[in-house]
């Protein structure tokens, strides 16, 4: 406990409870009930529940180990599971994507069009109406720094009640969606019964990913090792590319360095890249889980119920573009789902979406289209602000 006496300021008690998440979750997961559900579904849940009684922090109160879950952790698992990845069986799955996410991308604009007409966003929200609207467009295709790229150019931040309502939902949001993305997929093939996918889509291509090897001490010290260092690097790097007028993610940067790293035959021999990079997937779901903070949205009223409409509508319209689109095209539903999380939820939620579906071979080309929807956002939401404005 901490000198104020709260036990969620309490950083090594926050972090005991994210662990212990982890574990519950995958404990339950090789149960008879957990079992089709998934480990990964299983930790969100564990955590929204648990942060809506109160036992650990909300979005509301997010101690900075969220944060630094979120940036570094999930960087870390992302190296590692790009450890076991071979370039030479990437090619169609890639270009696949990208359809896919340019799907999700059209899913997304039209979503946010429906949203705006059908809740009358003029009347409630006024003049922040169409702000608010590429808000959702940005962060919708490229994550939340374009979102609060457009909520400082049209003085959002200022009006604290909407800010704080915008964020809110966008969290539940956004948590309520990637649990939805572990299941749909099975619901999609369900539907979809004995129709053929695309040749290119049937399963995932043998050698995409190699084989787990085991863990030992010696691999895990030497994983640990290099995952951090690549982190520190990696921005090093991006820092140095930024002072000379290139602006590069520092996700790719790392993903880079992992695939050039998976291919040397001694990384190669090392055992439980896999199983670390579960483990820290597990730790970043739990910390989404706990975004998804309902007393928020209690507490903001009529203007809470609206956002969440609003934000409801535009999700469910992209969810029905891009299952709808991939079942006309015959991809895979995995293939539409981790898209969809890339544009939902950012380019490190096609890490527990591409693990969570048992497709590890996906984890890149996801993590690709994020970036590009991260470079991306900004301007289409600015489009979006331009022509409900006009």
């Amino acid at each position: 406990m901490t000198a104020d006496g709260s036990w969620l300021s309490d950083p090594m008690y926050v972090l005991a409870m994210l662990l212990l998440v982890a574990a519950g979750a995958e404990a339950l997961a090789h149960t008879r009930l957990g079992r089709p559900l998934g480990g990964a579904l299983l930790a969100i849940a564990l955590a929204a529940v648990l942060a809506n009684l109160g036992i650990i922090p909300t979005a509301s109160n997010a101690p900075p180990m969220y944060e630094q879950i979120l940036a570094v952790g999930a960087s870390i698992s992302i190296f590692l599971m790009l450890l076991d990845v071979h370039l030479a069986a990437l090619k169609r799955a890639g270009a696949t994507m990208l359809i896919a996410f340019a799907i999700g991308a059209l899913g997304t604009v039209l979503g946010v069009l429906l949203a705006f007409y059908l809740t009358g966003a003029s009347e409630w929200l006024g003049e922040f109406a169409a702000p608010m609207s590429g808000m959702y467009v940005a962060t919708y295709i490229g994550g939340s720094a374009n979102f609060n790229a457009l909520a400082l150019h049209y003085g959002v931040v200022n009006e604290g009640v909407l800010y704080a309502g915008a964020n809110a939902v966008d969290n539940v949001a956004t948590s309520l969606w990637l649990i939805a993305l572990l299941s749909l997929p099975r619901l999609v093939r369900r539907w979809m019964g004995s129709r053929p996918l695309c040749a290119d889509q049937r399963e995932p291509e043998a050698g995409a990913v190699a084989a787990p090897r085991q863990l030992s001490l010696g691999s895990l010290a030497t994983l640990l090792a290099m995952a951090f260092f690549a982190y520190w690097l990696s921005g090093l790097i991006a820092t140095a590319l930024a002072g000379a007028g290139w602006s590069v993610p520092t996700v790719l940067i790392l993903t880079s360095m992992a695939l050039l790293a998976a291919q040397l035959p001694l990384v190669q021999e090392l055992g439980g890249a896999q199983l670390l990079g579960t483990y820290g997937a597990y730790l970043f779901l739990a910390v989404i889980g706990a975004y998804c903070d309902l007393a928020s949205l209690i507490e903001l009223g009529r203007i809470g119920g609206l956002l969440m409409l609003f934000v409801g509508i535009a999700v469910l319209a992209h969810g029905l573009v891009v299952f709808g689109g991939g079942a006309l095209l015959r991809f895979s539903p995995e293939v539409m789902a981790v898209a969809s999380s890339a544009n939902i939820g950012g380019a490190a939620t096609a890490l527990p979406i591409s693990n969570g579906l048992g497709r590890p071979d996906l984890l890149l080309p996801g993590i690709l289209v994020g970036s590009l929807g991260s470079a991306l956002g900004s301007y289409l939401g600015f489009a979006m602000v331009w022509l409900l404005a006009g």
